[in-house]
């Protein structure tokens, strides 16, 4: 049983699936619509704001900045489902069907104003239906999802062997590929899972952390995988040394002393740990298995957030990111204060206390916009 974060972590790599729909739909229907511009764009994101008077409607792009779109009488919206390869199905809708919340995929080409673009046609998927698929994939990631650490990898026979959480084996779990499994990996220097990209079982390597969804055999040792997600991630255990720029804090790194910038997006996640969610995490260091709380995430999740701002010199910090070639400069995925304890207790030389494979079950449930 893998915790609900978890479960809404993996189903953003559907979400990156739906988009790639988007692009598959928009040329299937490029092939039977001319356009008369060379410039022809595809901006594909989330509606901010609806101006039936003005026609125009304001997204939040996947590529970052906002744009508008506006439209005329002769656009055509139209609705596909979650996860439609093709308009076979699609069902022609009003621009009044339009909602926030809303995904959405529009063609045409650039208008004469900055960030803006006219819409010849426009592909929706509505915010209910993904939350719908959403919640049916979470669910069965629930029930045939697993995850763990990679202890070996076995080039020669394409399977990796993991430590798995102790409810789901009290042995280590060999994981084979089925023929046409999805692997994806999360990127490098990103804190949003979204950004994941296609992998190849060859960039698999010991230390990395899976997520798993497939079917595990009856004495669950081997588990056969149809899906599969990997990272691979840095705990540092560090205090914070000073401010350079609003969301950018420079740490000094307590297992080598050394210092580096922590940069702080909107996507990153910032919890403070409650006096018994220290206690318990230290009860389950040194010495207890990585995995062994599967609810961890699901627990840190729930705990209230915090700001830069709340933040002081002298503070401990348990900070999780990607490796990146420059170790001195990292973006935080997700950042936990009020650790003094945990450190003080559980880590003598300075590492950070082993929390298992929270890297991936947190700061990733994007899968409904």
């Amino acid at each position: 049983m893998v915790a609900t974060t978890q479960l809404d972590s993996i189903c953003a790599v559907r979400v990156a699936l739906f988009i790639l729909s988007f692009l598959l739909l928009s040329l299937v229907w490029g092939a039977s619509i001319a356009s008369p511009w060379a410039q022809d764009v595809r901006p594909i994101g989330v509606v901010q704001s609806i101006d039936t008077a003005a026609k125009r409607i304001k997204i939040k792009t996947d590529a970052g900045p906002e744009m508008t779109i506006a439209y005329d009488a002769q656009s055509r919206f139209v609705q596909v489902a979650p996860g439609a390869k093709d308009l076979a199905n699609a069902s022609t809708i009003k621009e009044t069907d339009l909602a926030v919340g809303d995904r959405m995929l529009a063609r045409g080409r650039i208008g004469s104003e900055s960030n803006s673009f006219i819409a010849t046609s426009i592909i929706v998927m509505s915010r209910a239906d993904l939350a719908k698929k959403h919640t049916a994939e979470r669910a069965e990631w629930e029930r045939r999802g697993i995850g763990g650490q990679i202890t070996a990898v076995n080039s020669a026979s394409q399977e990796i062997t993991i430590k798995a959480p102790a409810s789901i084996s009290d042995k280590p779990l060999v994981i084979s590929l089925k023929q046409g499994a999805f692997l994806r990996r999360y990127a490098p220097n990103s804190v949003k899972f979204s950004d994941a990209v296609p992998s190849r079982f060859e960039e698999l390597s010991i230390g990395d952390q899976v997520r798993a969804l497939g079917t595990i055999n009856e004495d669950r040792s081997r588990f056969t995988a149809e899906e599969l997600v990997s990272g691979s991630f840095r705990t540092i255990a560090a205090t914070v040394v000073e401010f350079i720029e609003k969301n950018t804090i420079v740490i000094t790194e307590l297992a080598s002393s050394k210092r580096m910038q922590v940069q702080i997006t909107r996507e990153s996640t910032l919890r403070r740990l409650s006096p018994e969610t220290t206690q318990m995490l230290a009860a389950r260091n040194p010495g207890t298995p990585s995995n062994a709380s599967p609810q961890i995430q699901s627990i840190l999740e729930k705990l209230p957030a915090f700001t830069v701002a709340d933040l002081k010199p002298g503070d401990a910090l348990i900070i999780s990111c990607t490796n990146s070639s420059d170790s001195s400069r990292v973006t935080a995925i997700t950042l936990l204060a009020g650790v003094e304890p945990l450190l003080r207790n559980t880590s003598k030389d300075g590492r950070a206390p082993d929390l298992g494979s929270w890297n991936l079950d947190l700061n990733m449930n994007v899968g409904v916009p």
